[in-house]
């Protein structure tokens, strides 16, 4: 195995420009959620060019390629989105340009760009660390898959249709969001909770004739933010759930017009011992604070997460129960060096291959700061050896024939 990880290396350095100049190339081809096409075709034209056994685009720009194994062996399928979120404010977002990370609060050269952290950095390597085992003449046992979804910033229909459409599964699942070089082993739930604060309209001449909802919903809003949030209770694995407002609306619509209707949104990360059920209970709980202190007070809470104490959207894979993490942990450490384990802030595909019983491991180049940000990159170094890492992984859990 040793030599095999020192070939592959030795590969990736030899054809360094190379490797860079295809994330640069796939930085430049714009792929917002919905617009996925061209980067579709892009992939599956150099999964064909790198000699994958089969490579080809679905109905919703999903990209699933194979390197078919000799037999025997676990298949090994790695997964990651070609969507991106909008560009924003980011100057040149698809320049894909190389430059001093010092610029963007980094160290070392980075590549810059919209998706280059989150996540074409992992994708490329995915689909180069295909190309490194082929030219190389690795032959694995199991078969070495992966998939560039799309649609993964607007909820993961793309992951969905891969599984449900194109049964297009493994043994062995690895997710490339940002990791910062780290191994990941899951991360908390995501829980979404609407409340509608009631109030009176009236001519906003003469707000004292009204209820202003808006101004009812900022008390609640305040609870929220000043004492549930903070009085969660802190997870050995998950740590402590994330809870904030995220979106509010009023109605009417109109400046001169007090609004009778207030809604706001909250986004809760979650651990299984703060569930729905309980977050649904807190919120009527404040409710009912507020109504014994002001008679006008009026709102009600819109689950649009399932109330069920039983429902956690989030995975862990246990290092106790799965020994494939022990296994990713010794072929990290071959590949690069050894890594710390943790879990992701944010949500990630991963958690649809877990509630299937597949173990999920994540290993990414990146930090989850520059995602979605106006400083969206990741080091030139990192992205090489994550390369490296992908195929080392590839030769563990496949099995080299």
């Amino acid at each position: 195995m040793a030599d095999t990880v020192a070939q592959i290396n030795e590969w990736v350095e030899e054809n360094r420009e190379e490797c860079i100049r295809f994330l640069q190339d796939l930085i430049s081809i714009p792929s917002p959620s919905n617009e996925e096409g061209d980067v579709a075709r892009f992939l599956v034209g150099k999964m064909n060019e790198f000699n994958y056994t089969t490579a080809r685009v679905d109905a919703l720009n999903d990209v699933m390629g194979t390197i078919k194994g000799t037999g025997g062996g676990r298949s090994f399928l790695l997964n990651g989105h070609i969507d991106h979120v909008p560009i924003g404010d980011m100057v040149d977002p698809y320049i894909g340009k190389i430059m001093d990370g010092e610029e963007l609060g980094d160290h070392g050269e980075v590549i810059y760009g919209r998706a280059a952290c989150d996540m074409k950095g992992a994708v490329a390597a995915m689909v180069l660390a295909g190309r490194v085992m082929n030219e190389l003449g690795i032959k694995l046992k199991g078969d070495y898959k992966v998939a560039g979804v799309a649609l993964e910033e607007v909820g993961g229909a793309g992951t969905m249709s891969t599984i449900i459409d194109s049964q297009f599964l493994a043994d062995v699942v690895l997710i490339g969001e940002a990791t910062d070089m780290q191994l990941a082993l899951g991360h908390r739930g995501s829980m979404k909770f609407g409340v509608v604060v009631h109030g009176r309209a009236c001519h906003a001449s003469a707000p004292e004739r009204g209820i202003n909802a808006l101004y009812k919903a900022m008390k609640m809003i305040t609870k929220v933010k000043d004492e549930l949030a903070p009085s969660t209770p802190v997870h050995p694995i998950y740590g402590k759930p994330s809870m904030t407002v995220t979106q509010i609306t009023v109605s009417p619509e109109a400046f001169n017009v007090v609004p009778e209707v207030c809604r706001f949104w909250i986004d809760c990360r979650n651990h299984p011992e703060f569930t729905a059920w309980d977050l649904y209970q807190s919120l009527n709980g404040i409710i009912d604070e507020l109504k014994a202190d002001d008679s006008k007070f009026d709102a009600t809470v819109i689950p649009t997460s399932l109330i069920n104490e039983r429902t956690f959207s989030g995975f862990y894979t246990d290092p106790e129960e799965h020994p494939v993490v022990g296994e990713a942990v010794e072929a990290i450490t071959e590949s690069y060096r050894e890594p710390r384990k943790g879990i992701w802030t944010f949500a990630t595909d991963g958690r649809i291959y877990a509630h299937l019983g597949i173990p999920v491991i994540g290993f990414g180049p990146g930090e989850e700061e520059y995602a979605h940000t106006q400083k969206d990159h990741v080091r030139v170094q990192d992205y090489l050896d994550t390369i490296k890492v992908y195929a080392g992984l590839a030769c563990r859990i496949c099995g080299v024939a």
